[in-house]
């Protein structure tokens, strides 16, 4: 067998394997939320919060974890990116947020997650610091490209109508590539 069928065998397996894999990260995400005692009510504690989670499934059709893990990732990332003073407002403004950021939205589903995404030691959702960093969370939890989009929007009026301030709003959407 020659080098080019062998690499084009090789890429076809890996193809394949990486199809079912992301087939079952939904399966998986359950069982590492179930296992680690994660709940998606007992992470959405306060009215606020619950009620953000509430307007990401039923505006987007999108599950539960789908709505901690997309939210958790773009707010890892505003806390990685946001002065201290910013991310403060915005920790003040929707009581709870705290609790859906980065690797603190699911768990130990993060780090799981990263684990089976090729090793990465912070997890997907853990160190968010980059819109990268964003898809590929969002594409480990079953999520297209296209969600990050949708997910900022309705994050961005979320926090608009909870009385965040206009600058910041415009930080964040710029940091989220929505332009708002």
């Amino acid at each position: 067998m020659s080098v080019k069928p062998r690499v084009t065998l090789a890429l076809a397996a890996l193809l394949a394997a990486s199809s079912a894999f992301a087939f079952n990260l939904g399966d998986a995400a359950k069982a590492v939320s179930g296992a680690t005692g994660t709940d998606t009510t007992r992470v959405a504690s306060t009215p606020q919060t619950s009620g953000l989670l509430s307007a990401l499934t039923g505006q987007l059709g999108v599950s539960d974890e789908q709505a901690l893990g997309g939210t958790g990732a773009l707010l890892g990332l505003a806390k990685n990116k946001l002065s201290t003073a910013d991310y403060s407002q915005l920790a003040k403004t929707v009581p709870g947020l705290d609790k859906l950021t980065g690797s603190s939205a699911l768990g130990g589903l993060g780090g799981q997650l990263g684990n089976l995404g090729g090793g990465a030691s912070s997890g997907l959702l853990g160190n968010v610091s980059s819109m990268g960093d964003v898809s590929k969370a969002f594409g480990a939890l079953g999520m297209d490209q296209d969600m990050t989009g949708k997910f900022s929007g309705v994050l961005l009026d979320y926090l608009g109508k909870q009385g965040l301030n206009s600058n910041l709003l415009g930080t964040l959407g710029s940091l989220w590539g929505s332009g708002a």
